[in-house]
């Protein structure tokens, strides 16, 4: 994801521009506590959460004795370039 911002106030800029180098990874939640920090004037403090903590382990099912010849994703669609398209506009 990328998100341009136009900021016209060279203070600000360069107080994001520091921003983003102490948190290495900035997330919508950040940015959006940075923006609204200048209203209450005062310094953001922002935690960053242990990804360790909150992931989660996949389990893979056995499915070697499982008969999948059946199974065909995507066999309803007739023209692969119009489905992409059509998906592409949904999500506009």
């Amino acid at each position: 994801m990328t998100i341009t911002l136009k900021i016209d106030n060279p203070d600000i800029e360069e107080q994001l521009k520091q921003f983003v180098k102490e948190q290495k990874e900035i997330t919508l939640e950040a940015l959006n506590n940075f923006i609204n920090s200048f209203h209450r004037k005062e310094k953001l403090v922002f935690k960053k959460r242990d990804p360790k903590k909150y992931s989660q382990k996949i389990e893979y099912i056995d499915t070697e004795n499982e008969d999948l010849s059946d199974v065909k994703p995507y066999s309803h669609v007739a023209d692969s370039g119009e489905y992409v398209h059509n998906l592409r506009r949904q999500r506009r």
